[in-house]
């Protein structure tokens, strides 16, 4: 089964990104599938302050009048980009604080294939959240647009970051079912990070994508002194690929603040399209 719809978060922040906006259009006009596209533009929440409530109130209404005519002019961005692509698509403002905001985001994600999001930012920005809350609490692959890339319409070649996980088995499991024009895929295997002696093997996961169709590899690529993402990023974008497919994790949130990880890593940075699956 192919891709036959998808949703898609857009923030309305000043000089708001447009990579996610261009990506879910092109997949769904690759694929002929129905788009739908949730503004994120959420009022501003009162503070508890000692200023006076009148003060207060004031700078409160003129900020959510600015975060509400950004929210309108990305929606016209999308209702265009939409109508100039032939894509069918849904699209509604969402003005609810950013926490409500988030749980029907949730909700409506579950209700579609795939979620494509621009590339997350710093830890304490909402963009972070958002792209934690789609992948660990959906239950739908996630597609990370890469700014400056030109958008994919048709998935045809993948780099799959191979680890013998339950969640990289998961998201080339969404990949296949996905893309059924898939024709190529490179298998790569990180050596010197981790011990992977327990593992299942990649030759055993590139036969198993023959076996859809697609034309599969083994790569066995040293990890580079910047570390496993940095040598997937690097890899997929001297390659051309038109994805980086790998699982997701998440640790405890102190952990991965101090120390990093993988997924937090590439999908801040990744240069290449990254669907992650958890």
């Amino acid at each position: 089964m192919a891709l036959r719809d998808l949703f898609c978060v857009l923030e309305a922040t000043e000089d708001a990104p447009k990579a996610a906006l261009s990506q879910a259009v092109a997949l769904a006009r690759g694929y002929g599938a129905q788009a739908a596209f949730t503004v994120a533009a959420p009022d501003i929440v009162v503070p508890s302050t000692f200023l006076s409530a009148s003060v207060v109130g004031a700078i409160v209404d003129e900020e959510t009048k600015k975060v509400r005519q950004r929210g309108n002019a990305l929606r016209d961005a999308v209702r265009q980009a939409c109508a100039e692509a032939s894509v069918a698509a849904r699209i509604q403002i969402c003005n609810e604080p950013f926490a409500d905001l988030l749980d029907l985001a949730k909700g409506w994600a579950r209700c579609h294939d795939l979620v494509v999001i621009e590339r997350p930012g710093p830890v304490l920005e909402h963009g972070q959240s958002l792209f934690e809350e789609m992948l660990f609490g959906t239950g739908r692959p996630v597609l990370i647009a890469a700014p400056g890339r030109e958008p994919v319409q048709k998935i045809r070649s993948i780099a799959l970051a191979w680890d013998g996980s339950a969640n990289a088995a998961r998201a080339l499991g969404s990949t296949l079912g996905l893309f059924p024009d898939l024709k190529q895929a490179e298998v790569l295997v990180v050596t010197g990070e981790k011990a992977l002696s327990g593992a299942v093997p990649g030759d055993e996961i590139a036969h198993h994508i023959d076996r859809h169709g697609a034309k599969a590899r083994v790569v066995d690529l040293p990890v580079e002194s910047a570390g496993v993402a940095a040598t997937l990023d690097n890899y997929a974008k001297e390659s051309g690929t038109d994805l980086i497919v790998m699982g997701g994790f998440v640790h405890s949130r102190w952990r991965e603040f101090v120390l990093g990880g993988v997924t937090r890593e590439l999908s801040k940075n990744t240069r290449t399209p990254l669907l992650l699956a958890h």
